[in-house]
């Protein structure tokens, strides 16, 4: 199960079943690299089926169409990375379509690209076409349907329901409020903070010599460094508390940057974006997203820069929050960046507190990162959290963030 299924399962849930199902029937559920078991923890009897004995199994078939449950049984049946698999997945369409209570949904996730991988067999790919095709044949209705454009698989996703009259959303849900900020006391020395000049002076600097028309930033907090901007700005934060300054953005998207890019970037973004400033979750995955899907986006001459990419202490660079000052690894998105783009323009900046990545040289048509997602985040959330390179605790790869540096970092050499 690659990261990304499981994103879009993720999606599946929170738009379109925020509350527990009775009874939730996974199709193809062995977990091979993971399931889906997991984001479906409250509901009050999961059975998972699958053609062979195994992890995450509960029910191994005898034919592999025909599902042995009674008719309008299941409030929820999902399935990923399954139909490329089953040579004749029409007839399991059939069989889910039997099994759903009148109303309940069904949650399917299909690849529309990648390498051949036979479990036994590999037979299809997927488009949008074939899943209303699919309603059309079972009888259900396809309710919501979008195609995931990172690789390799670029996977499909559908929201399908047996009659009712469940309609497409078109906006997310507001967010759950926010995990309590609780922590042990850290040793004294894992609090430590470096750097030759104050982040938002330097920020300062980069607005004054990018003259941004257009600039966009995720995680605004408070606004302090929102506050800098005298162009036309947008704010991404599901927890904005911006004070009041001397001019206000003149967007606020109150959601996660996640859900941003998929429901509003389109619309709101109708000039490239000249500077951006990524302050989000400090999580090296999250960081690998909103990159990825901003640099469509960017003007080319233009920058986007990443903070807390220069942790202070190992404890500063851990996944789980432990300090006050708190990096998470970011710092291995900034050294992933420098080596699946060589393309691009990379400049650390030894600032206070936690340092500054700025990038520019930007390709808004490249793809690499979209294409080398899956494998790309699996090593970053395989629960092996490498050590703090000496290299970035100790700044030695950064350079003093004084004008002529920031001139350098934004401008290629003639």
């Amino acid at each position: 199960m690659h990261p990304s299924s499981q994103e879009n399962m993720q999606r599946c849930r929170a738009w379109y079943g925020s509350a527990a199902f009775p009874r939730v029937v996974e199709i193809g559920s062995a977990a091979v690299n993971g399931g889906y078991r997991e984001l479906f923890a409250d509901c009050l009897d999961y059975v998972g089926i699958d053609t062979q004995p195994g992890p995450g199994v509960d029910v191994a078939l005898e034919n592999p169409y025909v599902l042995p449950l009674p008719d309008s049984t299941a409030d929820l049946v999902i399935s990923g990375q399954m139909l490329e698999h089953c040579p004749q997945f029409w007839r399991v369409f059939t069989e889910i379509a039997r099994i759903l209570r009148p109303e309940a949904l069904l949650f399917m996730i299909a690849p529309s690209a990648g390498p051949i991988h036979r479990f036994p067999v590999d037979c299809y790919r997927f488009y949008p076409d074939a899943y209303a095709a699919m309603a059309d044949w079972s009888g259900l209705r396809l309710v919501d349907c979008w195609r995931d454009e990172r690789g390799p698989w670029c996977d499909l996703v559908g929201v399908f329901q047996k009659g009712g009259s469940l309609a497409k959303i078109e906006g997310p849900p507001p967010p759950p409020p926010p995990a309590p900020k609780k922590w042990p006391p850290p040793p004294r020395e894992a609090e430590a903070t470096g750097g030759e000049r104050p982040y938002l002076d330097v920020l300062t600097d980069l607005h004054r010599l990018v003259a941004p028309k257009g600039y966009l930033e995720i995680g605004v907090r408070k606004g302090g460094s929102l506050s800098l901007s005298s162009c036309k700005s947008i704010a991404v934060d599901p927890y904005p508390e911006l004070e009041p300054g001397p001019r206000a953005p003149d967007a606020v998207y109150a959601e996660t940057s996640d859900d941003f890019f998929f429901f509003h970037a389109k619309s709101a973004i109708d000039a490239p974006i000249d500077l951006a400033f990524i302050d989000g979750m400090h999580l090296a995955e999250f960081v690998y997203r909103d990159f990825m899907s901003l640099e469509p986006y960017m003007d080319p001459t233009g920058a986007i820069v990443i903070d807390d990419v220069l942790p202070n202490h190992p404890l500063q660079a851990a996944r789980r929050r432990q300090t006050g000052a708190w990096c998470g690894d970011v710092w291995r998105f900034a050294e992933l960046l420098s080596e699946l783009r060589r393309d691009l323009k990379l400049t650390w900046l030894d600032t206070t507190p936690t340092g500054l990545l700025v990038v520019s040289q930007l390709k808004p048509a490249n793809r690499v990162l979209a294409e080398r997602y899956n494998p790309t985040v699996r090593r970053l959330t395989n629960g092996i959290e490498p050590p703090l390179p000496v290299k970035v605790q100790q700044r030695s790869i950064a350079v003093a963030p004084t004008e002529e540096t920031l001139r350098t970092a934004l401008h290629p050499p003639r």
